[in-house]
């Protein structure tokens, strides 16, 4: 690996806690409530991501993480708060 890049668990790790923080913001927001099926979409990729990264799974993690980072992006876009949500 080149100095200062990222392993596959390092990357994982940070996708999952970035991850739990998107979906806090998009919670604070109240999107969660106004679109429930995303909102559960999203929480059982972001289980996902955090099973396969418990089995060693790195990039399995690091995949359900951003499938996850993809239903809350697209909501936010449609809804305009995609900057008001400062965890991208």
């Amino acid at each position: 690996m080149a100095a200062g890049t990222m392993g596959e668990k390092e990357r994982a790790k940070k996708d999952i806690e970035k991850l739990e923080r998107i979906l806090a913001e998009f919670r604070k927001l109240g999107l969660d409530t106004k679109y429930p099926q995303v909102t559960e979409w999203a929480q059982n990729y972001a289980q996902d991501a955090k099973h396969y990264y418990d089995k060693g799974d790195y990039f399995t993690s690091f995949g359900a993480a951003n499938y996850a980072y993809g239903f809350i992006d697209c909501v936010l876009v449609i809804e305009g708060k995609k900057d008001e949500a400062n965890v991208f």
